[in-house]
Parts: structure tokens; C-alpha cells; sequence
């Protein structure tokens, strides 16, 4: 028997779906100070915000998947590494 995958509430900022690359803070979890002992409440970091939008504008390249752009990932309660690892793989035009 299979069970299915446990639905999460929606994050208070959206871009805590993907790690903040400033101070770190894993998905899920809200952004802090240099020193990591105090949360930020009122927002994300903007590194944080910008990856979040770059990933957003990234069509999800997993096979069961396949969400559209600006369309969160319909299997997966956060975006899927394959789409955040394509959102941040910088694309050649000729």
C-alpha cells in the first residue's frame, strides 16, 4: 500500500520554497541574521526573493510533472531540485 504525499500549508513567503543562498536557511525555513539566531518575520532575503522568481519562470523539467511556467509543482510540496537546478543553469543564445 502506498501512502499519499503529505500536503504542506502554503509557506509564509513563497521563496521559502528554495534554500536562501545569502544566509542559508534551508527550504521551509524562515531567513536570519548574519549570525543565524534571530528569524526575519516580515521577509526573505532578496537573493532568496530573485532565485525564487528565476525558478518560477523555469518550466519543471521532471517527467511527472511538467509545471508550467509561474505554476507551482503539482507532485512534489516544494518546487523539484530538477527545476531549481534548471532554473540556475545559465542558457547560451547564439
Amino acid at each position: 500500500m502506498t501512502t499519499p504525499i503529505r500536503r504542506r500549508g502554503p509557506y509564509r513567503f513563497a521563496a521559502m520554497a528554495v534554500q536562501c543562498t545569502w544566509c542559508r536557511a534551508r527550504r521551509g525555513e524562515l531567513c536570519t541574521n548574519q549570525r543565524g539566531n534571530t528569524d526575519r518575520r516580515k521577509d526573505v532575503h532578496s537573493a532568496r526573493a530573485m532565485d525564487w522568481i528565476r525558478v518560477m519562470s523555469t518550466r519543471c523539467p521532471e517527467r511527472i510533472c511538467q509545471a508550467p511556467t509561474s505554476q507551482p509543482c503539482t507532485i512534489a510540496p516544494d518546487a523539484h531540485q530538477a527545476r531549481i537546478t534548471a532554473a540556475n543553469t545559465p542558457t547560451v543564445t547564439p
